[in-house]
């Protein structure tokens, strides 16, 4: 991770939408674990995505929920390093929906949004459970051409690279024929895919929107 500090600042710089994802809590057993999937719109400063809050308790808790809100900056007297603000709340659906409020986060980053530390609350389906000072680590940033620089003018556009989508079909075809090495592939790519889809979902709600924005102009 010492170059997600650089490339954080970098993508954010561009303007256009960055998908971050944090890990918030502790390493001790029972507790909490809330993965936090969020795409970072820099000239509103606000951000949507989604929240996954587990629990290995019984019955075992798996709460999902849509996630939007506002982040700010917060200033401090040196030597402190500022901070960042990251207010959001969530439900079944989004703020378009007519669900129920389920999740309220604060959390507060370093500058250089790696490191923080988060309060949260979530409705477990009978009361409201908080959760208060755990730590939130940045896990991953993802970087693609269509989040770096706007191009200039003159300035050719390359294609992006081609994207290869696994289906079902391919992974029973190699269980029919036994063959290890092709069962081997699939698998790890089909690893690989599965633990993308919470980005893949965040990237594809700031696309809609994206399309939406481009097809009022």
């Amino acid at each position: 991770m010492n170059g997600g500090k650089a490339n954080v600042r970098q993508l954010l710089a561009s303007r256009r939408p960055v998908p971050l994802s944090y890990r918030i809590g502790t390493s001790q057993p029972g507790a909490p674990t809330l993965i936090l999937n969020l795409l970072v719109y820099t000239p509103e400063h606000s951000v949507r995505g989604t929240s996954s809050i587990t629990q290995a308790v019984n019955p075992p808790l798996d709460l999902h929920s849509d996630v939007w809100g506002q982040y700010t900056y917060l200033t401090v007297m040196p030597p402190s390093t500022s901070k960042i603000l990251i207010t959001a709340q969530g439900n079944q659906g989004g703020p378009g929906s007519n669900s129920v409020i389920n999740f309220k986060l604060h959390l507060v980053v370093s500058d250089d949004w790696k490191e923080g530390v988060a309060n949260y609350q979530y409705y477990n389906g009978h009361s409201w459970v908080t959760v208060n000072q755990v730590p939130a680590h940045l896990q991953e940033t993802v970087q693609s051409s269509t989040l770096s620089a706007p191009l200039h003018r003159g300035q050719p556009n390359h294609p992006l690279p081609p994207i290869s989508a696994l289906y079902g079909a391919p992974i029973h075809g190699a269980i029919a024929s036994g063959d290890l090495a092709q069962m081997k592939s699939l698998h790890k790519v089909a690893t690989q895919q599965l633990e993308q889809l919470p980005l893949i979902r965040t990237a594809l709600v700031a696309a809609k929107a994206e399309i939406s924005q481009q097809e009022r102009r």
